[in-house]
């Protein structure tokens, strides 16, 4: 499993919820992936698009015996076999669906609104 390629778009994105959620780089990549597993109706690989140059290895995203509920999760998602090639494709196009929303969901809050919050209650918090 070699490190994964986010898009520009994705990258920008990503810039967008760190500042917005005050948080480090590979917490909001989890976020993302959540978000991207959970919420999205499918889950297939990206498109060809500019990539930036950044590479994230996938033990942001999960380690060791982790990378095998992963993997399962994804399995069940796409209700195929994957080999650890279309992993890293899959874990990726999840992380990149989930800041898409996450960026929609920005557009929607009101200047006074906090993400932090909206997702809170959003996901039955607080």
């Amino acid at each position: 499993m070699a490190g994964m390629k986010l898009s520009k778009n994705g990258f920008e994105i990503l810039q967008r919820v760190m500042a917005e959620l005050e948080m480090e780089r590979p917490d909001v990549l989890r976020l993302a992936f959540a978000k991207g597993l959970t919420e999205s109706e499918l889950i297939q690989e990206r498109e060809k698009e500019e990539m930036a140059n950044i590479e994230i290895p996938v033990s942001v995203i999960a380690k060791g015996d982790d990378i095998v509920l992963i993997k399962h999760l994804l399995i069940d998602k796409v209700q195929t076999q994957i080999n650890d090639e279309a992993l890293d494709k899959l874990i990726i196009s999840c992380i990149e669906q989930g800041l898409e929303i996450m960026n929609e969901e920005l557009n929607q809050l009101t200047g006074a609104d906090s993400y932090f919050f909206y997702l809170l209650e959003k996901h039955g918090i607080a």
